[in-house]
């Protein structure tokens, strides 16, 4: 009987750390910032990078997602009215120094850029197609 005591007592203890986990992970999201690379160079790679958001956003529990392109932020991909949104123009080519200047204020825990180029900046994830 007494391990059956302990057994419950473990059980009840591993709910008790689950839930606070869950109500301090709900309250207390981390930011992710998703970057398109939008270049008429990407456009044959839309449809994976499609696919890869696609993948991405179920295992971001407790996260935000925030996303943009490399010409505009748009916002929280939750309240884009259509993905679409993201892979509407497709002209010129990367520019670091445009990018630079968009998420330099960005307070993401992470950064991810989705692109075909080559692409070294500190803080950043490249997830290259």
């Amino acid at each position: 009987m007494r391990y059956l005591h302990v057994f419950g007592l473990l059980i009840l203890l591993h709910a008790i750390v689950w839930a606070g986990s869950h109500f301090y992970m709900q309250n207390n999201k981390r930011e992710v910032l998703l970057v398109v690379d939008t270049s008429y160079s990407m456009k044959n790679n839309f449809e994976k990078v499609r696919q890869w958001l696609n993948d991405f956003e179920p295992g971001a529990r407790y996260k935000n997602i925030m996303v943009g392109t490399d010409k505009a932020f748009l916002g929280p991909i939750d309240s884009l009215e259509s993905r679409e949104m993201i892979f509407r123009t497709a002209f010129g080519k990367l520019n670091t120094d445009n990018l630079a200047n968009l998420y330099s204020a960005s307070n993401a825990h992470e950064k991810y850029l989705l692109t075909d180029t080559q692409f070294d900046k500190k803080g950043w994830n490249v997830i290259r197609f």
